[in-house]
């Protein structure tokens, strides 16, 4: 199999890409695979890329999506391609395609939607990549590896009219479809405050002496993709790329834009926020990675309403320091009468004094991709339950809180509380964070918190306009991108 260069993916495409130009000019979606012209009763096809983690995830839910059908896999470890390609085609009549390379399979019109679940860093360009071939296309969170290139997402979408959703499903919870428009109704009074909490207990992901040779299975060059070719020190590259900021964006932009999520949709979509500010760390381990596993971020809206944001990943199943009074993956909302207290699967409403008064039950978000080819299929992106442009939002508030954090001062423990000054909420999730690492005897000696500063945030220009490290975090708004993986400034 020839494997393709983007010069010549982008060279054969750009012939079809004019053509769904025209089309839409006339009021007509087209796409290179005529997807969106097929009868509403046909089933569409989708190809899923990357296979390990949610991609698996991705194969179950599209398989059992009502209106599609899973005709081809799309991974550049050949070993993970050929077990996952071989496990689902026993008994089949009909085999999968299957595909190392992500952009031949892009050229294939037998293929209407991508489903993408590879590592972070991929997730922009190969979207572009597949409006730019009239797929539509479904993507994990979060759904940039950066602020900049997510904002091109959106142009690619626009501009080739494609139906982009995305993974997250909490949209379609059943619990939290009725849970949030009640709040929103004032059956609790005003919103007063939003915390999310994002408690996961992980494992120190090792750490190895010399730089990790990749398997031989692997297509580096092309798992790389736009990411930096840096050397890896640790034993795992697979999955653990999320503790990587070359790949990844730690638990903040990992679980953390799941609850992200719900922040916005409770505060009507917002959009950015006007100011943030992270203080975290990577504490207890001595490994390969370099995203913290203890972090906390405040944003402001400019709505009066605070909003606290806590991630802690280091393994913790006694709860040590952890906030008692909500779940340990999700958010609560405080109102003026009382709070409700949920995330995925639903939650529960409090009255002022602690008393649970009403409970509303979710089913995870079970449906959350067959709503996505419901939308493809009756070519009408309003069906879309996770829109791209509100999973931006929410994947920038994570972006946003790594590069106050990324930028900030190294501060020794002992003088992080009078940092932070009277931010209460920042300084009391700080003091529970102290007690959980007190807990593992952390040597805070040995590893200072990261405080990073205030930052102003200009949503129309999305550019930091003040803070003291304004600059260094208007850098990080972009990454340099890898030749020939390059998302071009105009799309």
């Amino acid at each position: 199999m020839t494997t393709l260069t983007r010069r010549q993916f982008l060279t054969k495409t750009s012939m079809a890409a004019s053509a769904v130009g025209v089309a839409a000019s006339c009021g007509v979606h087209a796409s290179v695979a005529d997807a969106a012209s097929r009868s509403p009763n046909e089933e569409l096809r989708v190809a899923v890329v990357g296979l390990n983690g949610r991609g698996r995830s991705h194969i179950d839910g599209f398989s059992k999506a009502s209106g599609s059908n899973v005709v081809a896999f799309c991974d550049a470890d050949k070993s993970v391609l050929e077990k996952h390609a071989s496990n689902f085609d026993s008994g089949r009549s009909t085999k999968l395609k299957r595909f190392a390379d992500y952009r031949e399979m892009l050229e294939d019109d037998e293929i209407d939607v991508i489903a993408i679940a590879t590592p972070n860093h991929w997730h922009s360009l190969m979207t572009i990549d597949a409006c730019v071939a009239g797929k539509h296309v479904y993507v994990e969170k979060p759904v940039c590896h950066s602020v900049w290139e997510g904002r091109k997402m959106i142009e690619a979408m626009q501009k080739y009219n494609r139906i982009v959703g995305a993974g997250f499903q909490n949209r379609s919870d059943t619990g939290l479809r009725a849970a949030i428009p009640w709040i929103q109704d004032g059956n609790l009074g005003k919103i007063t405050a939003v915390r999310g909490l994002c408690n996961r207990n992980r494992n120190s992901i090792g750490v190895t002496s010399t730089p990790t040779r990749p398997p031989a299975e692997l297509d580096y060059d092309l798992w790389l993709g736009p990411a930096a070719d840096q050397p890896i020190y640790r034993p795992q590259i697979h999955y653990d790329w999320h503790w990587d900021w070359n790949t990844g964006n730690g638990d903040m932009g990992n679980q953390g834009p799941h609850e992200m999520d719900l922040v916005q949709w409770v505060l009507g979509d917002p959009g950015h926020p006007v100011s943030v500010r992270s203080i975290g760390g990577r504490f207890a381990w001595n490994d390969g990675g370099n995203t913290p596993n203890m972090q906390v971020a405040t944003f402001d809206f400019g709505n009066g309403i605070p909003v606290v944001f806590e991630v802690r990943n280091i393994h913790n199943k006694e709860r040590v320091g952890q906030f008692k009074d909500g779940p340990s993956v999700g958010i609560v909302v405080t109102c003026e009468e009382g709070e409700y207290r949920g995330g995925r699967g639903g939650g529960a409403v409090y009255d002022k004094s602690g008393k649970k008064i009403k409970d509303f039950k979710g089913d995870s978000g079970s449906k959350h991709m067959s709503y996505f080819t419901q939308a493809v299929r009756a070519n009408d992106p309003g069906k879309v339950r996770s829109t791209l442009e509100s999973a931006f939002h929410s994947s920038c508030m994570s972006h946003l809180a790594n590069i106050s954090v990324r930028t900030g001062e190294g501060i020794h423990a002992a003088e992080v509380v009078d940092r932070v000054g009277d931010d209460a909420a920042t300084r009391e999730v700080i003091e529970r964070f102290s007690t959980q690492l007190s807990h593992l005897n952390v040597d805070f000696a040995k590893t200072p918190w990261r405080v990073g500063t205030a930052l102003t945030f200009d949503a129309a220009t999305e550019r930091f306009t003040a803070g003291d490290n304004a600059s260094k975090a208007n850098d990080l708004l972009k990454r340099d991108y890898r030749s020939p993986f390059i998302i071009p400034d105009s799309i």
